[in-house]
């Protein structure tokens, strides 16, 4: 019985799935998770799990927090983060959770991860996915999964064209959404991290639509969804009480995110001018972002009426800042020599761009190349759908290879378009990726250089400039060899197409036997040919993540230098806020500021020690002390200690967020 040509989900999913009964309306639960089981090995089979200690501790014990205010106690909850740069979560059933690490990358604090993770178990506890009269099948379910978590499916697999993707209805996501406010509320976190998760989202859907594409096919579009969480009660400030809106901003301010603390802590004192709690708190918000005049102007007015301690308080903290500034203003450091080395960095920064383009076009021809080449490939992939494969039969076994090769097709073409795309343009017009990141950064540097009196933040910088500018050279030359990385992932992804291509063929000749399963002289054939094409897509897929990690390792010298840039080493009491943000998220503080200055680090380096600290077991010191030893840098450091880029990236970026998230100058940038 010869096989013909068939879309390569159905060869990966159909096998799996044949078993699986269609939902009834009232599903029971065990059944449900039965199910969910048999997802999830589909989902884990076909796709790289991320497997970074820290950052499944962090998403981990988010949802912990949420499940544990759940009404169906007798589904047991579980998340994984799969390696997909997207932006997309989805849920199945029996209580599995999947967020794709472009997610994690994406959220821009643990209220907003709340959010995504809380909508997604809003649609199991609504048991959305089985009591929906409108989804035929939960074989449907399976395949609109698919195209979510693997892009070579979602490309090449023409799943919307063949319109299979079970979309869930606006009505139930509006009940995600109002359930996971109600889960986020009773854990402890802000709601309003729901409204500027979609803020920021909405920012990036004009800016890149393909990075949040499967997103918005499954989900409400961005403008339809945030004016239905405005007009939930929990959102509405005209419906909070007094208290209610000083506690949520009071939540801000001691997990450290000063810069929305100041917000709410400010629209709470324009309402209420006699409120002397909050205008106390916005003072500690605004010292913190280095707002010294009006964070000096706010304790003052307030202190004396909130309580003795505070009026203590608000003095010391008042005259630390004033004697640190006072012995800034003193500094009269000669800038020539920091001028000409930021001359030096804007020459250095425009070779590199020259070389990183060439590069990344002759990456872009390749990309299109080899997808091309493997679409016609993956066009005649045979038909399986007719067969149901046995436990340990020769059939299971080559079901289980192809979900090999299609995650390593997926890890080489995924990672390697990450790098190349990624890298941006400065192109008239074109500006974006890393390199528009790496010149607005030096720009941001040299605008203090040309003032005849920088700023106290600015000199205090001054003595890292030279660092700073090697960091960003550093970050340049991770462009240029995650590019070639890239390109010889694709080169050998080439050289992958061919045995795949032979691997095709040649299953298309095989046969089915009387017992259902493939022939066996058909399978002995096969087999050699199979290994090989495992083989050879694996060393693609190695490439494509060498690649990715040298793409994350220039995102996180880039976030380094930004935390460096926001002056914290001003002194003693901008820094102690610095401690407190490690310490509410990795149980850290760092070194004292003592250390900082004698060791000659800056702010960007602790953390990137203390991130590294915590996810290899080791103490800060001892990471700084090994960099210290060693003559590399903590994120050269992290890399040879095999840590995952990604999570250095996100951790600093969070720690980086801390003071500068603003949804509302997003919002207005859209518009």
């Amino acid at each position: 019985m010869p096989l013909r040509r068939f879309a390569v989900i159905a060869l990966i999913v159909a096998m799996v799935s044949a078993s699986i009964p269609a939902p009834a309306l009232a599903l029971p639960t065990a059944t449900e998770i039965q199910i969910g089981k048999q997802y999830d090995k589909q989902i884990t089979d076909s796709t790289v799990i991320v497997t970074d200690p820290l950052i499944n501790q962090w998403v981990g014990d988010i949802a912990n927090k949420l499940w544990s205010q759940t009404a169906r106690k007798d589904v047991p909850y579980s998340i994984k983060v799969l390696d997909v740069a997207d932006i997309n979560a989805f849920s199945t059933l029996g209580g599995y959770i999947y967020v794709n690490i472009g997610t994690v990358d994406f959220a821009q604090s643990d209220d907003e991860l709340a959010g995504v993770i809380g909508h997604e178990t809003g649609h199991i506890e609504r048991r959305h996915a089985v009591t929906n009269a409108n989804k035929a099948s939960i074989l449907n379910v399976l395949f609109g999964i698919a195209s979510l978590f693997s892009p070579i499916m979602y490309q090449f697999g023409s799943l919307i064209q063949a319109g299979m993707l079970a979309k869930i209805s606006r009505e139930d996501e509006s009940q995600a959404d109002k359930y996971g406010l109600m889960l986020m509320t009773r854990a402890g976190y802000d709601p309003d991290a729901m409204l500027t998760f979609m803020t920021h989202l909405g920012a990036v859907e004009k800016e890149d639509h393909d990075l949040i594409s499967k997103y918005l096919a499954d989900h409400p579009d961005t403008p339809k969804r945030l004016a239905d969480l405005r007009g939930d009660p929990e959102l509405n400030p005209a419906l909070r009480t007094p208290e209610q809106s000083e506690a949520q901003a009071i939540h801000d301010l001691d997990t450290a995110r000063y810069a929305i603390a100041a917000r709410k802590f400010t629209a709470i004192t324009l309402l209420h001018p006699d409120d002397s709690t909050a205008r106390f708190d916005l003072g500690e918000s605004q010292l913190a972002l280095g707002q010294v005049a009006k964070g000096e102007q706010n304790l003052a007015a307030a202190a004396d009426k909130v309580s003795p301690q505070a009026k203590t308080l608000a003095d010391v903290r008042i005259k630390g800042l004033r004697d640190a500034e006072r012995r800034l203003d003193l500094m009269h450091p000669d800038l020539r020599p920091l001028r000409d080395q930021y001359a030096q960095a804007l020459l250095d920064q425009q070779q590199a761009a020259a070389a990183i383009s060439t590069r990344r076009q002759q990456g872009l021809d390749q990309l299109k190349a080899i997808k091309s080449r493997l679409e016609n490939i993956l066009y005649g992939l045979p038909n399986l759908s007719g067969v149901q494969p046995r436990k340990d039969s020769r059939l299971e076994a080559l079901l289980h290879n192809v979900n090999t090769m299609s995650k390593s097709l997926d890890v080489a073409t995924g990672k390697s378009s990450e790098m190349i795309t990624g890298v941006g343009s400065l192109e008239r017009n074109k500006e974006g990726g890393l390199l528009k990141d790496n010149s607005d950064i030096l720009a941001e540097l040299g605008a203090p250089l040309k003032l005849d009196a920088p700023p106290p933040q600015a000199l205090a910088t001054f003595s890292s400039y030279p660092r700073m500018f090697a960091t960003l050279g550093a970050a340049d030359a991770d462009m240029v060899r995650g590019i070639d990385a890239a390109r010889a992932s694709l080169a050998l992804l080439d050289v992958g197409a061919g045995d795949l291509d032979n691997f095709v063929k040649e299953l298309a000749h095989a046969a089915i036997d009387g017992t259902g399963d493939i022939a066996l002289g058909d399978y002995k054939r096969i087999e050699p040919i199979m290994a090989k094409t495992v083989d050879s897509l694996n060393k693609a897929a190695v490439g494509g993540a060498q690649a990715s990690q040298l793409y994350n390792m220039a995102r996180a010298r880039q976030l380094e230098i930004r935390i460096d840039a926001l002056g914290l080493q001003e002194s003693p009491d901008r820094y102690a806020t610095f401690q407190h943000a490690l310490d509410v998220r990795f149980h850290s503080t760092g070194v004292d500021y003592d250390q900082l200055t004698r060791l000659d680090l800056t702010p960007g380096q602790v953390a990137a020690a203390v991130i590294v600290g915590a996810d290899t077991n080791a103490a800060p010191q001892a990471v700084i002390a090994e960099s210290k030893a060693t003559g590399k840098s903590i994120i050269d450091l992290a890399n040879s200690r095999g840590m995952y880029a990604q999570a250095l990236e996100i951790f600093l970026g969070l720690i980086y967020l801390d003071y500068t998230d603003d949804p509302d100058k997003e919002a207005l940038g859209r518009t």
